[in-house]
């Protein structure tokens, strides 16, 4: 497989740049509640990097991250997070 995790980190520089004002220093949008572990940038960057690669389902997705891309993502949230976070849409 490519290097998805190079590839996701060099889109979740470009991310970081276009998104200054918009998020805090931890890459989250402002909001009450829990900060989540795997930041709203983060989330953005592997949706983005996940359609770079052509992958339309987030259950190949995941399942690819739990078998070759574990250690890389040690804050990943689960694919049910995944689909009901509100920045990808």
């Amino acid at each position: 497989m490519h290097n998805l995790t190079a590839n996701f980190g060099k889109i979740l520089d470009i991310c970081k740049k276009f998104s200054k004002n918009l998020v805090n220093e931890r890459g989250n949008l402002p909001r009450r509640g829990v900060v989540p572990r795997f930041s709203d940038l983060e989330v953005i960057a592997l949706s983005l990097t996940a359609e770079k690669y052509s992958i339309d389902s987030e259950s190949l997705l995941f399942s690819l991250l739990e078998e070759y891309h574990k250690t890389d993502f040690p804050n990943l949230i689960s694919r049910c997070q995944y689909n009901d976070h509100p920045t990808i849409y």
